[in-house]
């Protein structure tokens, strides 16, 4: 079976964790950046609806007729707003009517879009450039076919996600380095003893006893370890007392067979005594029974021979008589 560190598995997830944390921030951030340039839009839209509503009213025009640099002024206000790098009044044919930027004025602008956002009536949104600067471009419909123009750059936004890009970071990254940093701290409190343990265990398999884990932690861990050393006490204690009963049973089974043996010694003479004795008697049985065969055959022979006479004592009798 494979073995995976705990370290490896740890900070493998930590660096998922990680991953998903900066994911997060990007995609958060990016979403507050989305946001900021809408607003920012809907802003520059208010600001030519602001600018077109003023130069259609009719007090506006009974004012200017008093004053008439008031128009100039007023654009020139409003460019001032932030991030605005200029505002434009164009006719339907591209001539720049009013600008912030006086120079423009009269100037005719080659725009394709002037005619679809005064027929349609609808801003129109897009981006340009101005000055080697890329912008914004808001086209509004304004009064007597004319459009409004605002154009806008997104530096204070760019500048906002900038700082709030090194800002989450910096905090992000900081407590994901306190975050390590514990970590770190608490798997050496943690891996540190359980290496100890196994090396310990591994000692143990090997038939040593007198191990001990040395833990000051004063966690489970440590207690853990405290019930490692005991228990590995515990079984050296009873590994010592059953050694002392073997060689207990040891010695008294060496008495046993030396007493054995000296019984099947014992045995093993009686046995060759009695072996002897029943030699002997054997061998006076065997002289007995010769003898007795020999009384036999000398028996049978004695009858023959009696009978022998027998037979010439008849003989001699009917001689005798005839």
């Amino acid at each position: 079976m494979r073995k995976h560190s705990l370290y490896t598995i740890i900070f493998v997830v930590f660096g998922i964790l990680i991953t998903a944390n900066f994911a997060s921030v990007y995609f958060s951030i990016s979403q507050h950046k989305k946001d900021l340039i809408e607003t920012a839009i809907r802003e520059k839209i208010h600001l030519a609806e602001t600018l077109n509503e003023s130069l259609a009213s009719p007090i506006w025009v009974y004012r200017l007729a008093l004053v008439p640099g008031m128009e100039k002024a007023l654009i020139g206000e409003l460019a001032t707003f932030k991030d605005v790098k200029y505002i434009r009044v164009v006719n339907q044919d591209g001539t720049i009517y009013k600008s912030s930027i006086e120079k423009e004025w009269g100037r005719i602008i080659k725009e394709p879009d002037i005619l679809k956002v005064i027929s349609t009536q609808k801003p129109l949104i897009k981006d340009s450039f101005f000055e080697g600067e890329k912008t914004k471009l808001i086209i509004y419909p304004g009064y007597q076919n004319k459009t409004i123009w605002v154009g806008f750059t997104l530096a204070s936004i760019e500048k906002t996600i900038r700082d709030m890009w090194i800002r989450d970071f910096l905090i992000t990254g900081s407590g994901l380095l306190i975050t390590i940093l514990i970590l770190v701290i608490l798997l050496r409190e943690i891996v540190t003893p359980l290496r100890k343990l196994n090396r310990a265990c591994q000692k143990i398999r090997e038939g040593n006893l007198k191990v001990k884990v040395k833990v000051r932690s004063k966690t489970e861990i440590g207690e853990l370890a405290d019930t490692f050393n005991r228990t590995v006490e515990d079984l050296r204690k009873s590994k010592e007392a059953l050694e002392k009963e073997k060689a207990g049973l040891e010695v008294k089974v060496q008495e046993r067979t030396k007493e054995l043996r000296k019984l099947t010694e014992s045995l093993e003479e009686k046995v060759k005594e009695r072996t002897k004795e029943l030699q002997e008697r054997l061998t006076e049985l065997e002289r007995f029974q010769k003898l007795t065969v020999g009384r036999e055959l000398r028996m049978i022979e004695l009858k023959k021979e009696i009978k022998k006479l027998k037979e010439e004592l008849e003989k001699y009798k009917d001689q005798k008589q005839k």
